[in-house]
């Protein structure tokens, strides 16, 4: 049963400048999720291809995701019932956050179509 890791989570927008978030999650997708969503929320935006950085703190380690395959996992039906729970779980966290005059829902449909 995967644990409860602390996690950065951040990109490089085309200015160059670093944006990151400190998130608890279980998977690195979640992680993502969590971390766009609540940089959005503070009026922080994405790009296209996009690549999400996540470090996790212990054990300390670092993964990239495009946020393309991050939406196309999103897209999909989970593998099992605890992925699909926490699919429907992230989907509606991207719903009901708040980004400052974009929905979250308008953010997840942008990820989708990437």
């Amino acid at each position: 049963m995967p644990e409860l890791r602390s996690c950065r989570v951040s990109y490089q927008d085309s200015d160059g400048i670093r944006h990151s978030v400190e998130v608890t999650a279980e998977t690195l997708y979640e992680a993502a999720v969590l971390g766009m969503t609540t940089l959005r929320a503070a009026g922080w935006t994405d790009a296209p291809n996009l690549t999400i950085e996540v470090a996790v703190k212990a054990p300390e380690t670092t993964h990239s995701i495009k946020s393309g395959v991050l939406a196309a996992w999103l897209s999909r039906s989970g593998k099992s019932p605890r992925e699909q729970a926490l699919k429907s779980r992230l989907l509606e966290f991207m719903r009901s956050g708040s980004t400052g005059g974009q929905t979250i829902e308008s953010g997840a449909e942008t990820l989708r179509r990437r």
